[in-house]
């Protein structure tokens, strides 16, 4: 099975911003261990244009998706855990709803994984038996917080009229000391397709 880092396509053109924050670039890191300590529903302030382009998936400051990636992500996982997160714009009387997600850290990176001296990741293998049964995850063993989904979430996502997400092929280790050779990963060259 293939893998693909998931992320928000940034390269829309206005976006909203969340109030508040000057910068969204930090990540935030929200486990389903968390899930007793976060309101089952939040308001939260954000500032834009009466046109601003609210995309089905943001992956910054944490993991909120739309509705209809949702509901993709509940069939593929039923386990996962949300929260209700409305993205509320004052000024131009304007609301939607989105779902934090809870995303688990799986022990699945193949030990083919390379690292930089710095800890940085170099080259990514996911090893297919370890990360089978994750509909969406995040790799123990990672400085950074890439989100993956197998090649069956990323398929049923690309079926839908979404917006703004990035999918991007990793390595994957079949088990059988075979591993799929889709070319070594690239920090921050999200190039192997969108959506919309």
């Amino acid at each position: 099975m293939d893998y693909f880092i998931i992320a928000q396509d940034e390269s829309a053109d206005q976006q909203f911003r969340f109030a508040g924050l000057k910068s969204t670039n930090k990540i935030i890191e929200v486990t389903p261990d968390q899930a007793d300590d976060i309101q089952d529903i939040t308001i939260v302030f954000v500032e834009g244009q009466a046109d601003s382009v609210y995309p089905d998936y943001i992956g910054k400051p944490v993991v909120l998706v739309a509705d209809e990636v949702k509901k993709v992500l509940e069939l593929h996982d039923p386990k996962l855990v949300f929260k209700c997160a409305i993205l509320s714009d004052p000024k131009h009387s304007m609301q939607k709803v989105y779902w934090l997600l809870l995303l688990p850290r799986v022990d699945c990176l193949s030990e083919r994984t390379e690292f930089q001296k710095t800890g940085a990741v170099k080259r990514i293998v996911i090893d297919q038996a370890r990360a089978a049964g994750h509909a969406i995850f995040r790799a123990q063993g990672l400085l950074e917080k890439h989100v993956f989904i197998p090649l069956d979430v990323a398929e049923s996502l690309l079926r839908r009229e979404l917006l703004g997400i990035r999918l991007e092929k990793v390595e994957h280790d079949r088990g059988d000391s075979d591993v799929s050779q889709p070319g070594a990963f690239q920090p921050g060259a999200f190039t192997e397709g969108s959506v919309r």
